[in-house]
């Protein structure tokens, strides 16, 4: 099918783009730095443990909120993780372009009715 001939094609383009290989090169050094690699495991584990917390409906505690924060702080302060995140954030601009691009003209799902008022 055509279609996924074009997305075989796309994916190639994406792996070549100056985005992604930058991306590649940053995740390398990140990678090969275990202690800058687990810093952000930690947290990223973190977060994602505050963000289930309120998903489903606990409140998160100042100390919990100032831990994430200082988290934040001190991974900011390693360059090779702050390289890695803005590299990834870059990346998923790039997807979300895509995406935009690719599903703006389509028309998915079923139309929203209006909804009417009992009395009508």
């Amino acid at each position: 099918m055509v279609v996924y001939d074009l997305a075989h094609r796309l994916a190639r383009n994406i792996k070549e783009s100056t985005e992604y290989q930058d991306f590649l090169v940053v995740r390398k050094e990140l990678l090969d730095d275990g202690k800058a690699s687990e810093m952000l495991q930690d947290f990223r584990k973190e977060e994602m443990n505050l963000q289930a917390k309120v998903f489903s409906g606990q409140e998160i505690s100042e100390e919990e909120k100032t831990k994430l924060n200082n988290l934040r702080e001190i991974i900011n302060l390693n360059q090779k993780v702050k390289k890695y995140i803005e590299a990834e954030y870059r990346m998923g601009i790039v997807i979300n372009d895509l995406q935009e691009i690719i599903f703006s003209d389509l028309e998915l799902g079923l139309p929203q009715e209006e909804k009417k008022h009992p009395e009508e």
